[in-house]
């Protein structure tokens, strides 16, 4: 633990501050990599920020939320398993849970996560994460998020870490999301904290490849390095374990008595059944074994089949009902569709609408999105939010189609085996639902939207998704190429607005790319190009005519995205320039469209953009096959960009070795010298790459060329005490004694670094130990300033000068040493040879230093070793004044003892005496030092610089006893007229 308090006296100006104290400050726990507040320090507004920030998910809402739907009792033939049990006490190991489609594999894991909850999560070094994964929620399931979901859960009510504020900090300044690496090292960093942790992932087969594909692969090695206990939920033959080495298997289907559980208990809360027992008691047992009979391991079938039981009203059509149970799914869902078209027109048309929305949106609709969806009708100007419907009777037309998260108010299909059977249903869904997204957004005044309250129209956040509909719709239907027209007028405006109100974010459609910057010039072209509306756009290259920057725009858009087709469609017509896409393409690490840019004639030496050449881009990416495209089309390596000059430059920065093979082998020149990095060798040695570094000196990498900031790469690899580098440096021809850059030469890098094996090195290389320059001036100083006592042995032992002087701060080594109170050093300097009395740096002399220090030991080395005592320099001017000052009586009596002069006028006080008053810490050291002076003959009545005499000062301060001693010595008192006030140095 580290605690923080009140600082030490002022320090000695320059890089120095003072002896720090102690006292009651935040307490800081450091492990490792993670260092957190343990104060309270953080509110928890700003924790929920960083958290909120870090992951889209809410799943512990979507447990409790799920949790409350299951039948109390069910699931304990899982809980007693003794796999599970197994799994529990077992870290590293998987338990892999295979369920057909509506076995209740969901419920039940709410029911583990309850479980474990309550029974296992007993300490804060127990973690517990789980994931609910959708596949309606495709576009923001990805692998950092759902990664950084677990970091989110592990970290929910304990101090956030430092490097989770620092990645959260960093990426809020720049508008950036933190890359899947960041998020792992954070989780892995996490992990640490654990002694062991509990991940459950419900529906794995719900995460598309190939994102699931990576995310199992990083899980895999987490799971390796640490104490991960890892459930998985998933159904058969859906998705492959290899990745784990060493699973547990239990298979999932609805136990007969869990079924008959909640048969039980759904019968007390349906109101015509509860009616209808009442005249035939034996409807209860009849109902219990004709719903559980045959439903195959499938709670959804049994609970289909008591949704079609509930709708009846005499005893005569439940028995006919009891007798028509679905014995399938795909019945199930054709007897719930028939009940639902047996409704009133109303009710069915309103079941159909609802139906075709949620089973085809994009993302889970809202329950406020739903009903105001509803509201909107063909034809309507304006909306009229007398017209939406309320949710109960939205869910009773839907006939159990349809729920919802009550917490989150999301809504869902009642399982997602529905969603095809649903999507044959609405075959021309997309279509409908992007002319509402159109109409919908023509009801607003675009102008008027920052004071925009999205609770009252929430599906103005919705309708974003607009043109990714209508491009599902694959069609150029012109109903809907007329309101893509009229869209395209205002999708500057509504663009800007998303963003203004921070809407954006969620549609990767509208976050980035390099859409148009004039407000009223948007074509439908655009749009377009950029959504993939490949016959819309083919209809409007055939049809119309555009200005020459809309053609680039739509080129530029598809490059970006990746649209393929649309791109051969612009290449197509002989106004389109395949340069326009170069640059997108390749940032955007599409291959596909590079290659057909570069064969249409792109330009791979063109500069453009924020990193300079295409291949400055692809480098940047690490995209290996764009590289060697670029450079079979001619791409010049030795192209000078914005951002890493060259791409050599940015592919060492980023230590991509096979790159920099293959930009080397393409002619690339290696020393090439930028003010910014110096060279690429300079680069390769900062990241203590030694492969790139070896590859460099191998392609002819001159070893000695001097970087302001740097020096030679000799000098980094000192610093940062890479010996294979150094070697291979050294062997390369390497200069140990060049002078350049922070630390002037290498050997003093090394020093500076506490590194011996490399200063042996050097030495041995003949570095020469009295080069001056750098921040330390010498080697030596160097070694001494950072108190390194066995460097300083072996650059004395190599012949270094102990007397050569730096005059603005360290002054000799030996008054660097005795600053530091290092006496080893002090002693093995004097034994060397260093003279005791030069005069430079902040302190003057070796004396001083040693007084300002009150170290008796060093002061007493050195008087023996011949120093004087009454050189006069520095803020202090003498030695006696810095230990008067200090309030060190025993090193005032040893050098009054040497023979120092008590009357030597300097400093800031004028004599000695003068400020043993005025800088008075301890009344009764001070009474004692000023007698010493006076015993050894100090004149009261020397003027002084402040204060006109030391009996002023003494009447300054109120020190009476001090006064009469003054007196008594023949201090003559005058007249006392102005007041003084004690020097702030002194306080």
């Amino acid at each position: 633990s580290v605690h923080g308090g009140v600082g030490g006296p002022g320090g000695l100006g320059g890089q120095h501050g003072g002896s720090g104290g102690v006292g009651n400050g935040p307490h800081v726990a450091i492990h490792d990599s993670t260092v957190h507040l343990n104060n309270g320090e953080q509110s928890d507004d700003q924790k929920q920020k960083v958290l909120g920030w870090l992951s889209p998910f809410n799943f512990f809402q979507r447990q409790n939320d799920i949790f409350e739907t299951c039948q109390e009792g069910t699931g304990q033939w899982f809980l007693s398993s003794r796999n599970f049990k197994t799994w529990l006490l077992s870290p590293q190991k998987v338990l892999w849970c295979e369920g057909i489609q509506g076995s209740g594999k969901t419920a039940l894991l709410s029911l583990v996560i309850d479980y474990i909850q309550n029974t296992y999560i007993t300490s804060s070094s127990t973690g517990f994460a789980w994931l609910y994964l959708d596949y309606k929620e495709d576009q923001v399931q990805t692998k950092a998020n759902l990664f950084a979901s677990i970091c989110h859960q592990l970290w929910v009510g304990k101090p956030i870490p430092v490097l989770l504020q620092d990645l959260y900090t960093k990426h809020l300044a720049r508008k950036t999301r933190p890359t899947l690496n960041d998020i792992v090292n954070v989780l892995q960093i996490t992990l640490l904290e654990h002694s062991r942790m509990y991940l459950v992932i419900d529906a794995l087969d719900e995460f598309s490849d190939p994102e699931r594909a990576g995310f199992l692969s990083k899980l895999a090695k987490i799971i390796k390095q640490f104490p991960v206990h890892l459930l998985i939920t998933v159904r058969p033959h859906s998705v492959s374990h290899n990745y784990f080495p060493h699973i547990q298997r239990i298979e999932i289907e609805a136990q007969q008595e869990d079924i008959t559980r909640y048969v039980e208990d759904q019968l007390q809360i349906l109101p015509n059944v509860i009616s209808l027992m009442k005249l035939r008691p034996s409807l209860l047992q009849e109902i219990i074994q004709a719903v559980g009979r045959d439903v195959y391991g499938m709670f959804l079938l049994a609970k289909l089949r008591m949704a079609s039981l509930a709708a009846q009203t005499n005893i005569a059509s439940l028995l006919k009902a009891i007798t028509e149970l679905p014995r399938n799914l795909t019945t199930a869902y054709l007897i719930t569709m028939d009940r639902i078209n047996s409704q009133s027109e109303t009710y069915k048309e309103l079941a159909h609408r609802t139906l075709m929305w949620v089973s085809n949106a994009i993302r889970p609709l809202s329950v406020a999105e739903l009903c105001q969806i509803l509201a909107v009708e063909p034809g309507d100007t304006s909306l009229d939010l007398v017209k939406a419907p309320h949710i109960d009777i939205i869910l009773a037309a839907c006939a159990g189609l349809v729920t919802i998260d009550k917490e989150i108010s999301i809504v869902r299909l009642v399982h997602y085996t529905a969603q095809d059977w649903l999507q044959s249903w609405f075959p021309d869904a997309d279509n409908k639902i992007a002319l509402t997204c159109f109409q919908y957004l023509e009801f607003f005044d675009i102008s008027d939207l920052w004071s925009f309250d999205e609770n009252k129209y929430p599906l103005v956040i919705y309708s974003q998704h607009c043109i990714e509909h209508t491009k599902r719709t694959g069609s150029c239907q012109m109903e809907l190429l007329g309101q893509v027209e009229k869209f395209a007028s205002k999708a500057y405006m509504w663009l800007k607005q998303w963003k203004g109100l921070g809407w954006y974010d969620t549609i990767p459609f509208w976050r980035a790319g390099p859409w148009p910057e004039a407000q009223k010039d948007f074509p439908t072209l655009v749009l377009a190009a950029a959504g993939n509306l490949q016959s819309m756009t083919w209809y409007l290259l055939t049809e119309m005519q555009f200005d020459t920057r809309h053609y680039k725009c739509a080129l530029s858009l598809a490059a970006y995205k990746g649209h393929c087709e649309i791109v051969q469609l612009l290449l197509s017509l002989e106004i389109v320039n395949p340069q326009w896409g170069l640059y997108y393409a390749t940032r955007e690490n599409q291959p596909r469209i590079v290659k057909m840019l570069l064969d249409a004639g792109a330009d791979p030496n063109i500069v453009s953009g924020l990193y300079g050449t295409a291949l400055h881009v692809a480098v940047c990416n690490g995209s290996e096959p764009i590289v060697k495209m670029l450079l079979d089309a001619g791409a010049d390596p030795k192209n000078v960009g914005a951002m890493y000059e060259t791409a050599l430059f940015a592919a060492v920065k980023r230590d991509f070795e096979y790159i920099v093979k293959m930009l080397l082998d393409a002619g690339a020149d290696a020393n090439i010298v930028r003010e910014r990095y110096g060279t690429v060798l300079h680069v390769a040695v900062c990241n203590i790459s030694e492969h790139t570094v070896k590859m460099l000196l191998d392609a002819g990498a001159d070893v000695n060329i001097v970087n302001c900031h740097y020096g030679t790469a000799l000098h980094t690899a000192a610093k940062n005490s890479s010996e294979p580098i150094v070697k291979m440096l050294l062997e390369a021809g390497a200069n140990t004694n060049i002078v350049g850059g922070m630390y002037g030469t290498a050997l003093q890098a090394a020093a500076d670094d506490s590194s011996e094996t490399i200063v042996k090195m050097l030495l041995d290389s003949g570095a020469d130990p009295d080069i001056i320059g750098g921040m330390y001036h010498t080697a030596l100083l160097a070694a001494v300033e950072r108190n390194f006592e066995p460097i300083v042995k072996m650059l004395l032992d190599a012949g270094a000068d102990p007397n050569i002087v730096e005059d603005s701060h360290y002054g000799s080594a030996l008054q660097t040493a005795a600053k530091n109170s290092s006496e080893h050093i002090v002693k093995m300097l004097l034994d060397a040879g260093a003279h005791t009395n030069i005069v430079g740096g902040y302190f003057k002399t070796a004396l001083h230093a040693a007084a300002y220090q009150s170290s008796e030991p060093i002061v007493n080395m050195l008087l023996d070793a011949g120093a004087e005592t009454n050189i006069v320099g520095g803020v202090y001017d003498t030695a006696l004044l810095v230990a008067v000052e200090m309030d060190s009586e025993p090193i005032v009596k040893i050098l009054l003892n040497a023979g120092a002069d008590v009357n030597i006028v300097g400093g800031r006080y004028g004599t000695a005496l003068q400020a043993a008053i005025a800088c008075i810490r301890n009344e009764p050291s001070s009474e004692l030092i000023v007698k010493l002076l006076l015993d050894a003959g100090a004149d009261p009545n020397v003027k002084g610089s402040i204060y006109k005499s030391a009996l002023q000062a003494a009447k300054t301060q109120g020190l009476q006893t001090i006064e009469q001693m003054l007196l008594k010595a023949g201090a003559i008192s005058t007249d006392y007229d102005e007041e003084f006030e004690v020097n702030e140095y002194c306080e």
